[in-house]
Protein backbone atom coordinates (compact mmCIF):
# COMPACT_ATOMS: atom_id res chain seq x y z
CA UNK A 1 0.00 0.00 0.00
CA UNK A 2 1.53 3.69 -0.98
CA UNK A 3 2.39 5.57 1.75
CA UNK A 4 0.92 8.85 2.37
CA UNK A 5 3.59 11.73 2.53
CA UNK A 6 2.55 15.11 3.60
CA UNK A 7 4.39 17.56 1.84
CA UNK A 8 4.58 20.81 4.65
CA UNK A 9 5.85 24.78 2.56
CA UNK A 10 4.50 27.65 2.03
CA UNK A 11 4.93 29.17 5.87
CA UNK A 12 5.28 32.42 7.77
CA UNK A 13 8.62 32.85 6.52
CA UNK A 14 10.16 35.70 4.25
CA UNK A 15 11.50 32.80 2.17
CA UNK A 16 8.13 31.76 1.59
CA UNK A 17 7.85 31.65 -2.38
CA UNK A 18 11.37 29.30 -2.71
CA UNK A 19 9.58 26.87 0.08
CA UNK A 20 6.70 26.81 -2.84
CA UNK A 21 9.46 26.08 -5.67
CA UNK A 22 11.12 23.33 -3.68
CA UNK A 23 8.10 21.72 -2.19
CA UNK A 24 6.68 21.64 -6.19
CA UNK A 25 9.81 19.65 -7.14
CA UNK A 26 9.58 17.60 -4.44
CA UNK A 27 5.63 16.59 -5.20
CA UNK A 28 7.01 16.36 -9.34
CA UNK A 29 9.82 14.04 -8.65
CA UNK A 30 8.52 11.93 -5.71
CA UNK A 31 8.09 7.52 -6.63
CA UNK A 32 4.60 8.11 -7.30
CA UNK A 33 4.23 3.81 -7.57
CA UNK A 34 5.39 3.73 -3.85
CA UNK A 35 4.23 6.98 -2.69
CA UNK A 36 0.92 9.30 -2.37
CA UNK A 37 2.31 13.20 -1.74
CA UNK A 38 -0.23 15.02 -0.42
CA UNK A 39 0.23 18.80 -0.38
CA UNK A 40 -0.05 20.61 2.57
CA UNK A 41 0.62 24.72 1.90
CA UNK A 42 0.99 26.76 5.20
CA UNK A 43 0.07 30.37 3.87
CA UNK A 44 1.97 33.85 5.08
CA UNK A 45 -0.97 34.47 7.55
CA UNK A 46 -0.74 30.98 8.99
CA UNK A 47 -4.12 28.88 7.38
CA UNK A 48 -3.21 24.91 6.34
CA UNK A 49 -4.91 24.11 2.66
CA UNK A 50 -4.56 21.00 0.81
CA UNK A 51 -5.79 19.95 -2.86
CA UNK A 52 -4.73 18.61 -5.92
CA UNK A 53 -4.74 22.60 -7.39
CA UNK A 54 -1.61 22.76 -4.59
CA UNK A 55 0.75 20.55 -7.43
CA UNK A 56 0.96 23.21 -9.68
CA UNK A 57 3.53 26.47 -9.65
CA UNK A 58 1.75 28.57 -12.55
CA UNK A 59 -1.43 28.11 -9.96
CA UNK A 60 0.31 29.99 -7.47
CA UNK A 61 0.38 33.52 -9.22
CA UNK A 62 -3.54 33.59 -8.76
CA UNK A 63 -3.41 33.19 -4.95
CA UNK A 64 -7.14 34.19 -4.18
CA UNK A 65 -7.77 31.57 -7.14
CA UNK A 66 -5.78 28.59 -5.96
CA UNK A 67 -7.31 29.08 -2.53
CA UNK A 68 -10.77 29.57 -3.21
CA UNK A 69 -10.66 25.68 -4.89
CA UNK A 70 -7.99 24.49 -2.06
CA UNK A 71 -9.67 23.17 0.96
CA UNK A 72 -8.66 24.60 4.48
CA UNK A 73 -7.91 21.80 7.18
CA UNK A 74 -6.61 21.64 9.88
CA UNK A 75 -4.20 18.65 11.36
CA UNK A 76 -5.38 15.85 14.26
CA UNK A 77 -2.51 16.38 17.69
CA UNK A 78 -3.29 13.34 18.84
CA UNK A 79 -0.60 11.34 18.95
CA UNK A 80 -0.18 8.39 16.39
CA UNK A 81 -2.80 9.88 14.28
CA UNK A 82 -1.58 12.30 11.49
CA UNK A 83 -5.23 13.34 10.02
CA UNK A 84 -5.89 16.13 8.18
CA UNK A 85 -9.59 17.28 9.06
CA UNK A 86 -11.66 20.78 7.61
CA UNK A 87 -11.30 23.42 9.09
CA UNK A 88 -12.52 24.19 11.70
CA UNK A 89 -13.10 21.22 13.81
CA UNK A 90 -16.34 20.77 15.63
CA UNK A 91 -17.11 21.41 19.41
CA UNK A 92 -19.48 18.65 19.77
CA UNK A 93 -18.84 16.78 16.62
CA UNK A 94 -15.98 15.27 14.96
CA UNK A 95 -15.03 17.18 11.74
CA UNK A 96 -14.84 15.03 8.01
CA UNK A 97 -11.37 13.79 7.51
CA UNK A 98 -9.35 14.80 4.48
CA UNK A 99 -6.51 12.88 4.33
CA UNK A 100 -4.05 10.54 6.44
CA UNK A 101 -0.71 11.21 6.64
CA UNK A 102 1.43 8.33 7.34
CA UNK A 103 4.86 10.85 6.80
CA UNK A 104 5.48 14.50 6.83
CA UNK A 105 7.91 15.98 4.97
CA UNK A 106 8.83 19.26 5.50
CA UNK A 107 10.15 21.56 2.88
CA UNK A 108 10.11 25.05 4.58
CA UNK A 109 12.58 27.54 4.20
CA UNK A 110 13.88 30.35 6.82
CA UNK A 111 11.62 31.04 10.47
CA UNK A 112 8.26 28.72 11.55
CA UNK A 113 9.74 25.38 9.43
CA UNK A 114 12.97 24.88 9.04
CA UNK A 115 14.52 26.11 12.43
CA UNK A 116 12.15 23.26 14.53
CA UNK A 117 8.93 24.96 15.38
CA UNK A 118 7.21 22.36 13.00
CA UNK A 119 9.80 19.27 13.79
CA UNK A 120 8.54 20.05 17.45
CA UNK A 121 4.86 19.72 16.08
CA UNK A 122 5.32 16.22 14.58
CA UNK A 123 7.40 14.85 17.83
CA UNK A 124 3.74 16.53 19.49
CA UNK A 125 1.89 14.17 16.80
CA UNK A 126 4.22 11.13 17.35
CA UNK A 127 4.56 11.15 13.48
CA UNK A 128 7.79 10.49 11.61
CA UNK A 129 9.17 13.48 9.60
CA UNK A 130 12.09 13.69 7.30
CA UNK A 131 14.40 16.12 8.26
CA UNK A 132 16.55 17.19 11.04
CA UNK A 133 14.89 16.97 15.00
CA UNK A 134 14.54 20.19 16.36
CA UNK A 135 17.37 20.54 18.69
CA UNK A 136 19.64 20.47 15.29
CA UNK A 137 16.80 22.69 13.13
CA UNK A 138 17.10 25.17 15.95
CA UNK A 139 20.91 25.58 16.74
CA UNK A 140 21.92 25.29 12.42
CA UNK A 141 18.71 28.21 11.85
CA UNK A 142 21.57 30.27 14.22
CA UNK A 143 24.75 31.23 12.41
CA UNK A 144 26.56 32.81 15.68
CA UNK A 145 25.44 29.32 17.58
CA UNK A 146 26.16 27.49 14.39
CA UNK A 147 30.08 29.00 14.57
CA UNK A 148 30.47 28.66 18.36
CA UNK A 149 29.88 24.75 17.95
CA UNK A 150 32.27 24.62 15.15
CA UNK A 151 34.63 26.19 16.78
CA UNK A 152 34.50 23.81 19.67
CA UNK A 153 34.64 20.64 17.01
CA UNK A 154 38.12 22.43 15.38
CA UNK A 155 36.07 23.13 12.16
CA UNK A 156 37.65 26.49 11.12
CA UNK A 157 35.05 29.68 10.57
CA UNK A 158 35.93 33.60 10.83
CA UNK A 159 35.75 35.89 13.34
CA UNK A 160 32.34 37.17 13.96
CA UNK A 161 30.89 39.68 15.95
CA UNK A 162 27.09 39.31 17.52
CA UNK A 163 24.79 41.87 17.84
CA UNK A 164 21.35 41.91 19.86
CA UNK A 165 19.38 45.33 17.55
CA UNK A 166 17.97 46.68 20.85
CA UNK A 167 21.56 46.92 21.64
CA UNK A 168 22.49 48.47 18.24
CA UNK A 169 19.58 51.01 19.03
CA UNK A 170 20.44 52.04 22.50
CA UNK A 171 24.14 52.47 22.34
CA UNK A 172 24.93 52.75 18.17
CA UNK A 173 27.59 54.74 18.50
CA UNK A 174 29.66 53.19 21.00
CA UNK A 175 28.72 49.69 19.03
CA UNK A 176 30.46 51.09 15.61
CA UNK A 177 33.94 51.79 17.46
CA UNK A 178 33.40 48.17 19.16
CA UNK A 179 33.14 46.67 15.25
CA UNK A 180 35.78 48.79 13.96
CA UNK A 181 38.03 48.35 16.64
CA UNK A 182 38.02 44.15 16.13
CA UNK A 183 37.31 44.41 12.40
CA UNK A 184 39.18 45.81 9.50
CA UNK A 185 36.85 46.94 6.68
CA UNK A 186 34.91 45.62 4.67
CA UNK A 187 32.79 43.55 6.92
CA UNK A 188 29.28 41.08 5.95
CA UNK A 189 26.42 41.96 7.98
CA UNK A 190 23.63 39.49 7.55
CA UNK A 191 20.84 38.53 9.91
CA UNK A 192 21.29 35.71 12.63
CA UNK A 193 18.61 33.64 10.94
CA UNK A 194 17.81 33.89 7.57
CA UNK A 195 18.76 32.43 4.26
CA UNK A 196 18.70 32.93 0.58
CA UNK A 197 21.04 36.02 1.23
CA UNK A 198 17.87 37.63 2.57
CA UNK A 199 19.10 41.03 4.56
CA UNK A 200 22.65 40.47 3.71
CA UNK A 201 24.98 43.34 2.26
CA UNK A 202 28.36 44.49 2.41
CA UNK A 203 30.00 47.31 4.64
CA UNK A 204 33.08 49.09 3.23
CA UNK A 205 33.03 52.06 6.00
CA UNK A 206 30.88 53.23 9.09
CA UNK A 207 28.15 54.41 7.25
CA UNK A 208 27.63 51.46 5.26
CA UNK A 209 27.97 49.35 8.67
CA UNK A 210 25.19 51.47 9.79
CA UNK A 211 22.92 50.99 7.07
CA UNK A 212 23.65 47.40 6.40
CA UNK A 213 23.01 46.87 10.27
CA UNK A 214 19.78 48.10 10.12
CA UNK A 215 18.78 46.95 7.41
CA UNK A 216 19.41 43.59 8.70
CA UNK A 217 17.47 44.40 11.53
CA UNK A 218 14.65 44.55 9.73
CA UNK A 219 14.66 40.94 9.47
CA UNK A 220 15.94 39.74 12.87
CA UNK A 221 17.24 40.98 16.17
CA UNK A 222 19.81 38.84 15.93
CA UNK A 223 22.49 39.90 13.57
CA UNK A 224 26.36 38.32 12.57
CA UNK A 225 29.12 40.72 11.65
CA UNK A 226 32.02 38.89 10.23
CA UNK A 227 35.44 39.74 8.21
CA UNK A 228 34.72 39.68 4.44
CA UNK A 229 37.24 37.58 2.25
CA UNK A 230 37.77 39.46 -0.60
CA UNK A 231 39.84 36.76 -2.61
CA UNK A 232 36.60 34.53 -1.81
CA UNK A 233 35.45 31.07 -3.42
CA UNK A 234 32.23 30.07 -2.32
CA UNK A 235 32.36 26.67 -2.17
CA UNK A 236 29.25 23.89 -1.13
CA UNK A 237 28.44 20.27 -0.33
CA UNK A 238 25.73 18.16 0.92
CA UNK A 239 25.51 15.97 3.18
CA UNK A 240 22.69 13.37 4.17
CA UNK A 241 21.71 10.34 6.65
CA UNK A 242 20.76 7.29 4.69
CA UNK A 243 20.14 3.75 6.19
CA UNK A 244 24.09 2.86 5.67
CA UNK A 245 24.95 5.87 7.70
CA UNK A 246 26.05 9.37 6.65
CA UNK A 247 27.01 10.45 2.97
CA UNK A 248 28.58 13.38 1.40
CA UNK A 249 27.91 14.57 -2.30
CA UNK A 250 30.16 15.91 -4.95
CA UNK A 251 31.48 19.71 -3.89
CA UNK A 252 30.10 22.84 -6.01
CA UNK A 253 31.00 26.36 -6.76
CA UNK A 254 28.93 28.48 -7.57
CA UNK A 255 29.39 31.21 -10.36
CA UNK A 256 29.73 34.96 -9.11
CA UNK A 257 31.39 37.82 -9.97
CA UNK A 258 34.42 38.43 -7.98
CA UNK A 259 33.95 41.21 -5.06
CA UNK A 260 30.10 40.56 -5.59
CA UNK A 261 28.00 38.88 -2.84
CA UNK A 262 25.72 35.68 -4.00
CA UNK A 263 22.86 37.55 -3.60
CA UNK A 264 18.71 36.28 -3.39
CA UNK A 265 18.29 37.82 -7.01
CA UNK A 266 21.42 35.56 -8.02
CA UNK A 267 19.87 32.67 -6.68
CA UNK A 268 16.14 33.28 -7.32
CA UNK A 269 15.34 36.07 -10.19
CA UNK A 270 17.09 34.80 -13.05
CA UNK A 271 15.80 33.27 -15.83
CA UNK A 272 16.30 29.88 -14.85
CA UNK A 273 16.37 30.32 -11.22
CA UNK A 274 12.76 31.71 -11.23
CA UNK A 275 11.37 28.27 -12.09
CA UNK A 276 13.99 25.83 -10.77
CA UNK A 277 14.86 27.06 -7.53
CA UNK A 278 18.18 26.77 -6.92
CA UNK A 279 18.96 24.30 -9.28
CA UNK A 280 18.41 27.05 -11.88
CA UNK A 281 21.78 28.96 -9.77
CA UNK A 282 24.91 28.74 -12.25
CA UNK A 283 27.39 27.22 -10.64
CA UNK A 284 30.52 24.61 -11.69
CA UNK A 285 29.69 21.03 -10.51
CA UNK A 286 32.52 19.81 -9.74
CA UNK A 287 33.95 22.75 -8.03
CA UNK A 288 37.75 24.33 -9.50
CA UNK A 289 39.98 23.38 -6.44
CA UNK A 290 42.13 20.60 -6.00
CA UNK A 291 41.60 16.89 -4.26
CA UNK A 292 42.74 17.20 -1.38
CA UNK A 293 40.96 20.46 -0.40
CA UNK A 294 37.63 19.01 -1.42
CA UNK A 295 38.29 16.08 1.32
CA UNK A 296 39.14 18.74 3.88
CA UNK A 297 35.68 20.33 3.00
CA UNK A 298 33.94 16.98 2.83
CA UNK A 299 35.07 16.16 6.30
CA UNK A 300 34.78 19.21 7.46
CA UNK A 301 30.89 19.12 6.29
CA UNK A 302 30.21 15.45 7.90
CA UNK A 303 32.05 15.94 10.93
CA UNK A 304 29.59 19.07 12.02
CA UNK A 305 26.94 17.10 10.52
CA UNK A 306 27.71 14.00 12.37
CA UNK A 307 28.02 16.33 15.69
CA UNK A 308 24.97 18.27 15.57
CA UNK A 309 23.07 15.51 15.03
CA UNK A 310 21.62 16.54 12.01
CA UNK A 311 18.97 14.35 9.54
CA UNK A 312 17.99 14.59 6.01
CA UNK A 313 19.97 16.11 3.31
CA UNK A 314 21.35 19.37 4.72
CA UNK A 315 23.73 21.77 2.26
CA UNK A 316 26.60 22.95 4.48
CA UNK A 317 28.41 26.26 2.97
CA UNK A 318 32.05 27.00 3.00
CA UNK A 319 34.04 30.49 1.70
CA UNK A 320 37.82 29.73 0.64
CA UNK A 321 40.14 32.49 1.14
CA UNK A 322 42.24 31.96 -1.90
CA UNK A 323 44.65 34.52 -0.64
CA UNK A 324 45.59 32.46 1.99
CA UNK A 325 44.70 29.59 1.12
CA UNK A 326 42.08 28.54 4.31
CA UNK A 327 38.85 27.16 4.29
CA UNK A 328 36.04 28.34 6.84
CA UNK A 329 32.62 27.03 7.42
CA UNK A 330 30.01 29.50 6.31
CA UNK A 331 26.58 28.09 7.61
CA UNK A 332 24.51 25.07 7.72
CA UNK A 333 21.27 24.70 5.98
CA UNK A 334 19.08 21.60 7.03
CA UNK A 335 16.80 21.67 4.58
CA UNK A 336 18.17 23.84 1.45
CA UNK A 337 16.92 25.17 -1.40
CA UNK A 338 16.06 22.16 -4.00
CA UNK A 339 17.05 19.63 -1.66
CA UNK A 340 20.52 20.23 -3.06
CA UNK A 341 19.67 17.64 -5.30
CA UNK A 342 21.74 18.60 -8.21
CA UNK A 343 25.18 18.28 -5.69
CA UNK A 344 23.35 14.14 -5.29
CA UNK A 345 22.56 14.10 -8.85
CA UNK A 346 26.33 14.59 -9.48
CA UNK A 347 27.07 11.54 -7.92
CA UNK A 348 24.79 9.25 -9.73
CA UNK A 349 21.84 9.84 -7.19
CA UNK A 350 18.91 10.43 -8.94
CA UNK A 351 16.18 13.53 -7.19
CA UNK A 352 13.89 10.53 -6.88
CA UNK A 353 15.99 7.89 -5.45
CA UNK A 354 17.52 10.98 -3.07
CA UNK A 355 13.97 11.46 -2.13
CA UNK A 356 13.23 7.62 -1.44
CA UNK A 357 16.13 7.28 1.15
CA UNK A 358 14.98 10.51 2.84
CA UNK A 359 11.80 9.25 3.48
CA UNK A 360 12.87 5.69 3.97
CA UNK A 361 15.51 7.00 6.50
CA UNK A 362 12.92 8.82 8.55
CA UNK A 363 10.93 5.81 8.96
CA UNK A 364 13.79 3.77 10.44
CA UNK A 365 14.62 6.71 12.56
CA UNK A 366 10.99 6.87 13.91
CA UNK A 367 10.84 3.39 14.82
CA UNK A 368 13.82 3.47 16.85
CA UNK A 369 12.84 6.50 18.70
CA UNK A 370 9.41 4.91 19.26
CA UNK A 371 11.25 2.04 20.95
CA UNK A 372 12.96 4.58 23.68
CA UNK A 373 11.00 4.11 27.32
CA UNK A 374 8.99 7.79 27.17
CA UNK A 375 7.49 7.10 30.57
CA UNK A 376 7.51 5.11 33.52
CA UNK A 377 5.04 2.57 35.61
CA UNK A 378 4.62 4.66 38.75
CA UNK A 379 2.39 7.29 39.57
CA UNK A 380 3.26 10.14 41.55
CA UNK A 381 0.24 11.62 42.34
CA UNK A 382 -0.95 8.57 44.63
CA UNK A 383 1.49 9.94 47.34
CA UNK A 384 0.24 13.76 46.83
CA UNK A 385 -1.73 15.21 50.23
CA UNK A 386 -4.81 16.42 48.57
CA UNK A 387 -5.44 17.89 51.62
CA UNK A 388 -2.52 20.12 50.91
CA UNK A 389 -3.70 21.45 47.78
CA UNK A 390 -6.16 24.18 46.58
CA UNK A 391 -9.75 23.55 44.77
CA UNK A 392 -9.49 19.56 45.61
CA UNK A 393 -12.41 17.73 44.16
CA UNK A 394 -14.93 16.51 46.23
Amino acid sequence: MKKNIGIFFGGRSVEHEISVISALQVIKMMDKENYNAVPIYVTKDGGWYTGNWLKFIDNFRNYKELIKHSRRIVPSLDANDGTLFVYPRGIWKRSKAVAKIDVAFPVFHGAYGEDGCFQGLFEIMNLPYVGSNVIASAVCMSKAFTKEIAKAIAVPVLDYYALDAARWFGDKENEIKRIAARFAFPLIVKPDNLGSSIGVSKAANGQELENAVELAAVYSDAIVIEKCVTAIKEINCSVMSTVRGVEVSECEEPVITPDKLLSFDDKYLSSSASTEGMAGTKRKIPAGIPDSLKKEIQDYAAKIFRYLGCSGVARIDFILDTAENKVYLNEINTIPGSLAFYLWEATGKKFTALLTEMIEHSVKRFAKNNKLKKSIDTNVLFHVDGNKLSGKLS
